[in-house]
């Protein structure tokens, strides 16, 4: 195991020769609170800071705006992991310095940690879309990560719902049948995180296409042990729909959402009777 200062110098290793020849620099900085680690790099226009919080064992990246040559401290997420400094080792730490500096290297990532250069529709949805909801969960299931390569390299669109069931769905069912309580709990955590960051197309794949998929009570209690209270209240009113076919009221239009919550319950009802 790798104690949470071993891992947190890692993951910074990695963001720091990421960062480096772009012309950040690392700031010698330390976070007021007794609980957090942090560390800060700057550029000409961006900052970006990574904050460990000992409490919620969440290892998060995020990105602000420079103005007058320091942060202005409006901090955007751009991506979560869970550590556990009693069950994960330095493996996991490479994984998230691996991911946290290919973020800071993506031209998409660079887009969103300007925001006062594009204009992005402010919301309270987060900014994790099914792909980047997908990659957190290769800290519990490591093959999820060529998986995830290969649907996109074979669809020009990501099938979210698709790629959830068939990849992720029965990873998820056979951790609750096969895994410990610390593994679960794990899972348990990085669903509520990324229910809490994920956007509106995310937030239904974790609701209706995977937590609907557990219906033994004992692996359902299992899994709500570490949860938030969030996901539970969102879980229960998303199990009114399983197995359910609703007609969606006639618009002229539906939105993504809608699109794909129709697609999931449809989905799981046919994956339920067995033709899937």
């Amino acid at each position: 195991m790798a104690t949470i200062e071993r891992a947190f110098d890692i993951v910074n290793a990695k963001v720091n020769a990421a960062l480096s020849p772009q012309g950040f620099t690392c700031r010698d900085v330390k976070s007021g609170e007794s609980d957090e680690l942090a560390s800060l790099y700057t550029g000409e226009e961006t900052a970006y800071s990574i904050v460990y919080y000992k409490d919620k064992k969440h290892m998060v990246m995020r990105s602000c705006d420079m103005v007058d040559n320091a942060p202005d401290n409006e901090w955007k997420t751009m991506a979560t992991w869970m550590f556990d400094p009693e069950t994960d080792s330095e493996k996991e730490a490479e994984s998230i310095g691996n991911d946290f500096a290919e973020n800071v290297s993506s031209p998409v990532f660079k887009q969103i940690s300007r925001p006062k250069k594009k204009k992005k529709k402010e919301s309270d949805d987060g900014n994790g879309d099914p792909v980047f909801f997908s990659k957190r969960l290769i800290n519990i299931f490591p093959e999820l990560r060529d998986e995830i390569r290969e649907e996109q390299d074979s669809y020009e669109d990501f099938r979210a719902v698709t790629f959830t069931k068939e990849h992720i769905v029965p990873k998820v069912m056979e951790l609750l049948s096969e895994g410990t309580q610390s593994e679960i709990d794990k899972l348990s955590d990085i669903l509520s995180a990324q229910y809490s960051y994920g956007d509106i197309d995310t937030r239904p794949l974790i609701t209706i296409v995977i937590l609907n998929s557990i219906t033994e009570h004992s692996q359902k209690d299992a899994i709500k042990q570490n949860m938030s209270e969030d996901l539970i209240k969102a879980w229960t009113a998303a199990e009114k729909f399983r197995g359910k076919k609703v007609k969606p009221a006639k618009q002229k239009k539906q939105s993504l959402m809608q699109k794909l919550m129709m697609e999931s319950i449809e989905n799981q009802k046919a994956y339920n009777e067995g033709k899937l």
